[in-house]
Order: structure tokens, then C-alpha cells, then sequence
């Protein structure tokens, strides 16, 4: 065959025309199996959703049957609950039907369903199969003070005499106890003759008859008077009925100030929307007044770190722990007209320079009402922390804790702090954490003291 002839364009459009008629063909058989593959795959991955409906499904009803029959260990029905995606309401209705639970019991099953400490004892306030000494233990290992749980459970029920009483011994207090604490919280209730007398001898009888006719003091508490409630009879403010504890929120705490750093920190945090406290150690000049202002202005709350900051001066005894105390007190009054309740001792509530006088001071101050906090989270500003350091470790260590107390520094040295501030609010809001300001009914974190 000649190139050019007759026969090879025969040949050559014969060709050219198989090429069109097969190739087309030969794509059509690919793409027709790739779709008969991906079409069984579409089918598979719809049966498997079928099978997971039907378990899903299935483990509701079995669910359904726990709560019924009250069967099952406390792992299983938790892994029941787990897996089927029920409302933990449901949880709650088999726990509130549920007979002869242990304390223990009672909060595994419900811790496990991821509710709070605080919702737990809600619960267990309104049963009355669990044993209040035990469930009053389990609390207590986890950390639960004994005031927040006898709060919790006492608000409960409205506030006669008589559920106050109930509901209090369930959690193992003594009749003297239960006393006290009606006394201390309500003054001016009137005691049931359900509640059993307290039986006092002695020099304890005199001492109580002596109690009981003290007058009731400045901050509502009707316990005798100091042997320091003569200094100061100003310093004295109101405790709050019940704490409140915020779960998921962090509260940016910043110490030293005010300080040439002071505006820069306040515009970071207006520029986020976010609340702060500052524990200041102010003096009587008016651009330290203008600065507590502002702070005050930007609706931060502003309490009381000391006057001097000198350690050996402010713990060498009560008297001059309360006349530091006073000065720095005083100035925030008088420039903001905030008469602040909440206070950090400087280096925190546990530290060298107070071992003699700790106790004798956090009983003063209490008395008198004020509220100290202390931190669970620390910047390591003060140390010399560099930016990366903090915005490593602060998300890192608020991550740790259901509610998060950060210490930090306002001192024109920690410009790091001031650098790192609006990188770790960002970090934090968008791990959806909230920020607060710490109000005089938030429950202080502490070192030692009434809330450790």
C-alpha cells in the first residue's frame, strides 16, 4: 500500500472512524463501572446509616427498659445513656425513680452524664433514698466545700425552719451545726419546735447566752466581736447570701497597679468586650485616682492588693496587716466612692512572711466580711515569662479548670503581659470560653482559708 494512495486513505478513514466509534465506547464502559462502583459504595455507606439507626434506636428502648425495670450496673446504663444520644433528662427521671441507691452510686451516674457538681447536689437535695452522711462525703472528696454544699442544698427548699432542718441533716450535720448555720444565715427567723434543742453545759451555755446577746455586726454575721473591732469601725462590708460558681469562665486578674502599663491593658480589654479585676496598690495622688477611675469607668472590678506591698511591715501582726489594709481601702473609696470587698494578699494567702499571723488575719477580715482570692492559674509574668511562654502556657492551664483565676501583673516592666494579653483573650473566645470580672458573690479560689 503507497503512501498517498486510494487504498491507504481507505485505510486511514477506516481508522479514523473506528477511533471515534471505540473510544467514546471505551469511556462510556469506565465511567459506567466507576458508577456501578461508587453507586454500591453510596449503598453501603446508606445501609450502614440504616444499621445505626436501628442500634441507635434499639439502645433507646433498651434504655427505656433500664428506667423501668431499675436494672443494670452503673458502668452499662452509663454507656447506654452514652452511646444513644438520650437527653440526660432521661438519665435524671431513672435516677429520680430509681430506689436504693448509694451515695456513690448516685454520683457516678450522674457525673458521668456530664452534669455539674452543682446539679448533682440539686438532686440529691430533692432524694430521700440517699444517705445524706455519704453523699455529703462523696462532695467533700471532690473538692465541694462544706459551705457550698450546705448553700446549695438549704436554698433549695425555699427556707422554712423545718426544711432547713431536714434537708441539713441529710447532709450529716450535727443538730449544733444546723443551728449555727440558720442562725449565722437567717437572724431573724424564729427556731421550730421540730428542731431538737442544743444541748449546752457550763461554760459552753454561758458563752452561748453571751453570743446570743451580742448585737448583730456590720456585715450581718451575729458571731461575737473581735479583739480588733474597735480599729476601723468603718472597714466593714456586707457577705454575700450564696456564692456563685461560673462554670466555664475565666476571670484575668492583674496586680501591682495602677501602672504606666494600666490604659494599655484597659484598651486591650474594652477592645475585646471582656471584664477584669485589678488588685491595686494605689497612693493618694491624683493621677493614681484618675487611673482607678478609669478602671472603675470600663466597669472592671477593682479590689485591694495593699498599700505599701513590703511583706515584712504588712505581716508582722493583725493590727498592721489592718492598717495597710485601711490606707489602700480608703484611697479606692475616695477616688471611685467603691467601698470593694474583695481583696489578694500580697504573694497570695500562703506564703513565707505570714505563717505567724495567716490565720488570726484571714479570721479578721472575714468577720469583717471582705473576700480574698487567691489564683489557680499563674502567667509567670512576674518571673519573667516571655510572650511565647504565656500564650503557650495560660490556654494550656485554663483548659485544666472548670473556672479559671489568672494572675497576672499591671507593672510598666511586664510588657509582655500587656503584648500577650489580646492573643490569649482571642484564643480563649474562640475555645468558647467566657471572661468575667469578679463580682462580690463569685466563689473565691484560695490557698487556705474558708474556701480551700
Amino acid at each position: 500500500m503507497r503512501f498517498g494512495s486510494v487504498e491507504f486513505f481507505k485505510v486511514l478513514i477506516k481508522s479514523v472512524l473506528a477511533i471515534l466509534f471505540f473510544v467514546p465506547l471505551a469511556a462510556a464502559v469506565v465511567f459506567g463501572v466507576f458508577f456501578v462502583k461508587n453507586n454500591a459504595q453510596l449503598s453501603e455507606v446508606n445501609e450502614k446509616l440504616k444499621v445505626a439507626e436501628e442500634e441507635n434506636r434499639r439502645l433507646s428502648l433498651v434504655a427505656d427498659a433500664f428506667s423501668k425495670d431499675q436494672a443494670g450496673t452503673i458502668e452499662g446504663f452509663s454507656e447506654i445513656f452514652a452511646r444513644s444520644g438520650l437527653a440526660y433528662s432521661e438519665l435524671v427521671a431513672f435516677v429520680n425513680e430509681k430506689n436504693e441507691l448509694s451515695a456513690q452510686e448516685l454520683y457516678d451516674i450522674l457525673s458521668k452524664s456530664g452534669m455539674t457538681d452543682r446539679e448533682i447536689i440539686m438532686i440529691a437535695a430533692a432524694k430521700n433514698t440517699v444517705s445524706g452522711e455519704g453523699f455529703y462525703e462523696i462532695m467533700s472528696k471532690n473538692g465541694i466545700s462544706d459551705k457550698d454544699i450546705v448553700a446549695i442544698i438549704a436554698n433549695k427548699n425555699g427556707g422554712t425552719i423545718d426544711e432547713y432542718y431536714e434537708i441539713l441533716k441529710q447532709c450529716g450535720l450535727s443538730d449544733e451545726d444546723i443551728v449555727a448555720y440558720i442562725n449565722k444565715k437567717n437572724p431573724n427567723m424564729s427556731v421550730s419546735s421540730n428542731i431538737p434543742p442544743v444541748s449546752t453545759s457550763g461554760s459552753e451555755s454561758s458563752e452561748s447566752s453571751s453570743s446570743t446577746e451580742s448585737p448583730e455586726q456590720p456585715n450581718g454575721s451575729n458571731e461575737p466581736q473581735g479583739q480588733y473591732s474597735a480599729l476601723y469601725e468603718d472597714m466593714y462590708v456586707s457577705e454575700p447570701a450564696e456564692y456563685v460558681r461560673e462554670e466555664n469562665t475565666v476571670y484575668l486578674t492583674f496586680d501591682d497597679g495602677p501602672s504606666g502599663s494600666t490604659y494599655s491593658i484597659l484598651s486591650y480589654l474594652r477592645k475585646a468586650g471582656v471584664k477584669a479585676t485589678f488588685f491595686v496598690v494605689p497612693d493618694r495622688s491624683e493621677e493614681c485616682a484618675a487611673t482607678l477611675r478609669a478602671i472603675a469607668a470600663d466597669g472592671h472590678a477593682i479590689g485591694v492588693h495593699s498599700a505599701s506591698h513590703v511583706y515584712t511591715d504588712i505581716y508582722e501582726s493583725v493590727e498592721a496587716f489592718l492598717g495597710d489594709f485601711y490606707e489602700a481601702w480608703d484611697i479606692i473609696r475616695d477616688a471611685t466612692g467603691i467601698s470593694t470587698e474583695i481583696f489578694r494578699f500580697p504573694g497570695g494567702s500562703n506564703n513565707d512572711y505570714n505563717v505567724d499571723t495567716r490565720e488570726a488575719i484571714i479570721a479578721e477580715m472575714t468577720w469583717r466580711g471582705f473576700r480574698f482570692y487567691d489564683w489557680n492559674v499563674d502567667s509567670y509574668d512576674v518571673d519573667g515569662a516571655t510572650w511565647t511562654q504565656m500564650y503557650n502556657s495560660i490556654p494550656s492551664d485554663v483548659r485544666d479548670h472548670s473556672r479559671s483565676i489568672v494572675l497576672m501583673h499591671d507593672a510598666t516592666v511586664r510588657q509582655n503581659t500587656v503584648l500577650v494579653l489580646e492573643d490569649v483573650i482571642k484564643v480563649l473566645l474562640d475555645e468558647g470560653y467566657k471572661f468575667d470580672k469578679i463580682n462580690s458573690d463569685t466563689q473565691p479560689v484560695q490557698f487556705v482559708g474558708p474556701f480551700a
